[in-house]
Order: structure tokens, then sequence, then C-alpha cells
């Protein structure tokens, strides 16, 4: 897990920002605006050859998304779902594209971790909020212990249930800056520190395998 700065320019910030205006389809999930990127599709490819020179040489980019944030999200991981379910998957880079700066915003990710795409929105007190795809699961059917959360990284995450994050253990927590990306294994639980909503955010999810 690292993050890796200067992902992008402000020039590319800014194209994704314009993409998104053209693009067809933009779904809202109860806490984001999301606008699938198509990267598969012919007039994507030459932005594609370009995401795909930052990455490293074992790994290929499966999912772009463009992401508009205006509530803070559950725990999930992005692993598999049933249509990609025998990728060797990779990893996560989330850039940020759009930040004012008036308020500080965080990233947190777990040390437990999930090779399918689950989520915890409903067991800590999200409701179906923030859910397209991924299956939601519960701390019962998942497994973990009763061990009490760190009190002081609950200080980001007080939009969740502080009962039901128990066995949780934060291994990083990425601060995010304009253009930087931040990383970390797919597999692996993270979730948005909480935020006031009162600032536009924007960011560029990126996921990927190996080959």
């Amino acid at each position: 897990m690292k993050q890796i700065d200067n992902f992008f320019t402000q020039e590319e910030c800014d194209w994704f920002l314009w993409y998104d205006t053209v693009l067809p389809e933009t779904r809202d999930n109860g806490l984001r605006y999301q606008t699938m990127c198509h990267y598969a599709q012919p007039f994507f490819a030459h932005k594609l050859a370009q995401l795909q020179a930052k990455l490293p040489a074992n790994e290929e980019i499966t999912t772009v998304n463009i992401n508009h944030d205006y509530g803070a999200g559950g725990i999930h991981s992005d692993g598999y779902l049933d249509h990609d379910k025998d990728d060797d998957i990779a990893n996560s880079y989330l850039i940020p594209i759009r930040y004012t700066g008036e308020e500080a915003y965080y990233t947190l990710v777990f040390k437990q971790s999930s090779d399918r795409a689950i989520t915890f929105n409903a067991e800590t007190g999200l409701g179906s909020k923030g859910i397209t795809t991924y299956k939601q699961t519960t701390r019962e059917e998942y497994g973990l212990d009763d061990t009490p959360f760190d009190r002081t990284d609950y200080g980001l995450l007080t939009h969740l249930d502080y009962d039901k994050l128990a066995g949780f253990t934060v291994d990083r927590i990425h601060c995010w800056r304009l253009g930087t990306a931040m990383t970390w294994p797919r597999k692996r639980f993270h979730v948005s520190a909480n935020f006031s909503g009162k600032y536009p955010r924007s960011s560029v999810l990126i996921l990927t395998r190996f080959k």
C-alpha cells in the first residue's frame, strides 16, 4: 500500500471531469454519483493506454469509474464479482480529481480482507445506501471477533455504528491529495472517513488484475 504522487496532472484531472459530462449514464447509489468510463470501448482506447502505462507491467485495468461523493460510505472490498470470479485480482487505485481543500479527506484501509466484493453497509448502520453490485454481509457471516475497535481511529468513522466495528483493525490511513493515487490490494476492506458533504469532491477509481 502506498501513495503515488502526481499520478494525474491537473490537466488529466480536468479531462476526467469533462469526460464525466459527456458519458451517457450516472448512477446515484445514495452516497455518491458514479459514472462508468466504458474503458473497453474504442473511444476510450487512447486514454486507457495512457492509464495502463502508469501501472506496473504485471497489472491490467479491469474497471475505471468516476465518483462524486456527497456522503461517507461503508466498509467494503473491491474484490471479484460473478463475472470476473476467475481473475487474479490485484490493486485498487483511488485518485482525487476534484478537491478544493476546505476539508481534509481520508480513506482507511483495514488488515481484514475478502477476495469477493462484499460490504458491511447494512451491518454498520448505512442500510442499502452506497450499494450497487456488492453483496451485503454480516459480522457473523464474515467471522469478525469482538476485539473493540480503536477509539482514536473511530474519530474518523463516526458515521458508522461503533459496536459493529469490533474486530476490524486499521492498517493504513490515506490522506487525499489532488492527483495523488492511493493504492491498496483490492481484497482489503476500506472505507471513507466521515466528512461534511459541504464541499465537492470527485475521484477516479481504477481496479486491476494480475496478467
